[in-house]
């Protein structure tokens, strides 16, 4: 499925609204609107300037997302730096290790650290019982970034509590599948997955998708490697899929956080001298993605606008809420659709917009109409056809 370009613009979804919001703490910091700055991808017009003030009290969210590492990951936390500013707050960086148990001891320690709002990965939905307790205990808001809550008595839990937010989620079912078909259309039959250990919610979603694939299309997943740590990790991975399939067609890096592992796959797959019958894809694209189609060796991936537009998202929601103007009275959940890269010229169009670290999302003018202190016409309907419109590649 590729990426339906949309023509309407952000200015057009929402009607500009604005509010004054009066405060008699000393505390508070006025954000004023109007700031001019250059395009940004979220549109091709921003909206009109205005001489509002509005007043708002510096607030702290936290993130368990890293601000390094991948140019990926330096464009997500200068977008969050830059919401942050135009809505009077701070975002903090806490890059924290994916496991349970390291998940719920960066929300203790925000908690303690006197942050107003979180957002994180959760592992698996097991941790989330203790969180929404620790949140609402505290008093601090909180939303999940890249993750549905797939257990009904814990979603029911959790979506109780009014001090959580909501997420954003992607298809991760359907996405594993399309990729998989996308391989068969190839003739690709046999295939090695690279992926999150078992229980990590995204990771498992995509598998079903790719079981879904393997069923209809007469495919196998003959080996497997999971929880990758570092690049060196997918090199043996690879290695030892080469070693023992001759018959392999393709390593497909269903998820990972080892920063280096897709190039260290196409290298495995060139030194093996096998990069004319065994190929590489992907879900969330590589930094490197144009070189490795160029390559010849990676032949599709499926990825988001942006990786790091759906913890952009997610923190909208929360700081709205910390704010004091959230979007809805209870929580909601809003979809982000992936889509698909096939060739070295749409590689090249995307790192177009996203190959350096200045790249933005949106204007200052645009994130109001993302901040309901200024747009009194933002609900959940509007926020999720922002997302829908959101259009990277001009």
């Amino acid at each position: 499925m590729k990426k339906k370009v949309l023509a309407t613009l952000l200015a057009a979804v929402l009607a500009l609204s604005l509010a004054g919001c009066n405060s008699s703490s000393a505390n508070d910091s006025k954000v004023q609107s109007g700031t001019k700055e250059s395009e940004t991808n979220g549109s091709a017009d921003a909206p009109g300037d205005t001489d509002a003030v509005v007043e708002t009290k510096p607030f702290k969210v936290t993130t368990s997302m890293g601000d390094s590492g991948t140019t990926a990951a330096v464009i997500g936390a200068n977008n969050l730096r830059k919401l942050a500013e135009v809505a009077g707050g701070e975002i903090i960086f806490e890059p924290t290790t994916f496991s349970p148990d390291a998940i719920v001891a960066f929300v203790e320690n925000q908690i303690a650290a006197g942050v107003d709002g979180i957002i994180f990965i959760p592992p698996a939905d097991s941790v989330l019982p203790t969180i929404t307790t620790l949140c609402e205990e505290a008093g601090v808001y909180w939303g999940i970034i890249f993750r549905s809550i797939l257990d009904d008595e814990i979603r029911e839990m959790v979506e109780a509590s009014p001090y959580y937010v909501g997420n954003c989620y992607e298809n991760e079912v359907e996405t594993g599948y399309r990729v998989m078909s996308n391989l068969n259309d190839m003739g690709m039959k046999k295939v090695a997955i690279i992926s999150t250990v078992k229980g990590d919610t995204t990771g498992d979603q995509r598998e079903e998708g790719i079981a879904r694939a393997c069923e209809e299309f007469g495919m196998e997943v003959v080996a497997e490697a999971r929880g990758l740590a570092q690049a060196s990790d997918a090199t043996s991975a690879a290695e030892s899929f080469l070693s023992a399939y001759n018959d392999l067609d393709c390593i497909f890096v269903v998820g990972t956080t080892a920063t280096g592992a897709h190039e260290a796959v196409v290298k495995a797959i060139q030194d093996a001298g096998r990069s004319d019958t065994v190929k590489m894809a992907t879900i969330d694209f590589p930094d490197t993605m144009d070189a490795l189609f160029e390559t010849g060796v990676l032949v599709t991936s499926s990825g988001l606008p942006h990786l790091f537009y759906d913890p952009y998202m997610t923190a909208v929601k929360v700081f709205n809420t910390v704010m004091g103007t959230p979007i809805e009275d209870t929580c909601f959940s809003s979809s982000i659709t992936m889509f698909d890269i096939s060739s070295q010229e749409q590689a090249g169009a995307w790192l177009k917009t996203f190959g350096s670290d200045d790249a933005l999302y949106y204007t200052d003018e645009e994130i109001r109409q993302l901040l309901k202190a200024y747009n009194t016409d933002l609900d959940a309907e509007a926020f999720q056809a922002i997302i829908d419109n959101f259009n990277p590649v001009k």
